[in-house]
């Protein structure tokens, strides 16, 4: 029932869209008639009568037929901007440069609306969010939204990768991407869910109950996609290092190792260490 209704909306918005462009078609087809009647020494009269057009409008399209050849609607200017050039400039300088509060590096657009209402002097006027997003918008700017990054720290870094990349490019036999999930939530639910029916999605309980954590260390290797994972109650530096010597251990024991794995501070500590130097004698 669902993707019938999908289906039949899609049919609707591609059946108008093609009647939009053969509407088009038509009224250029209309156009190219008066011209060509005209050719024909049909008087004007006539082919006003028969295109069902008021004369001014017949005279019109034969004269841009012999000016120009040109049939479609020419471009309209539509009505002057109510924000001029400047006005627009001095807006995207006042939400991308100027901070709303001490330690509050950005404006939600509501607020800086509010804000220039009350301080009409900094732009000259007033102006809606809605304005202020589609000035943003039109230049490509999205400075109310953010996204985290992660600094680089690590003074060894580019060497690391070139290593990782040239890994991942050319991968030998024994090649595993470790990581750990941690906090992993065992939840249940209060109340069955209701399934899903016609025009309604799948209903879940939004209460639920907390029955632990648990966490996931796994070894992928890239090359065949097996994964080898344990499940821990911690990832602490005695959990990993019984957990790699495990997987060590299901490996030949004269085959070259390659693992790969992030900065971790208990991927790289002393005890971590010591066992990877115990393992590889």
């Amino acid at each position: 029932m669902i993707i019938d209704t999908v289906d039949e909306l899609f049919q609707d918005n591609h059946t108008s869209k093609a009647k939009h462009q053969s509407a088009g078609i038509r009224q250029i087809e209309e156009r190219a008639e008066m011209p060509a009647l005209a050719h024909g020494e049909v008087n004007l009269g006539t082919i006003a009568w028969f295109t069902n057009r008021h004369i001014t409008t017949v005279r019109k399209w034969i004269m841009r037929s012999k000016n120009d050849g040109e049939l479609c609607d020419q471009k309209r200017n539509g009505r002057p901007p109510v924000y001029n050039e400047k006005t627009q400039l001095k807006t995207i300088a006042f939400y991308c440069q100027v901070s709303p509060l001490p330690g509050c590096n950005r404006w939600s657009l509501r607020w800086a609306e509010n804000y220039l209402k009350e301080h009409s002097e900094i732009i000259g006027c007033s102006m809606s969010h809605s304005t202020i997003q589609r000035i943003l918008k039109r230049h490509a700017l999205l400075p109310h939204l953010h996204k985290y990054f992660l600094a680089i720290t690590d003074p060894d870094f580019f060497p690391k990768m070139e290593h990782i990349v040239n890994l991942c490019l050319h991968p030998p036999e024994y090649l595993f991407n470790f990581d750990e999930c941690t906090a992993l939530q065992a939840k249940s639910t209060l109340a069955p869910e209701l399934p899903a029916v016609s025009n309604k999605p799948r209903y879940e309980e939004f209460e639920y109950r907390r029955n632990g954590t648990i966490d996931l260390m796994a070894f992928l290797n890239p090359k065949t996609g097996k994964v080898f994972g344990r499940c821990t109650p911690n990832h602490n530096t005695q959990t990993l290092s019984r957990v790699f010597k495990e997987h060590v251990n299901t490996l030949p024991s004269d085959a070259p190792l390659h693992y790969i794995m992030d900065n971790l501070n208990t991927h790289f500590n002393d005890e971590f260490c010591k066992t990877v130097a115990e393992l590889s004698n």
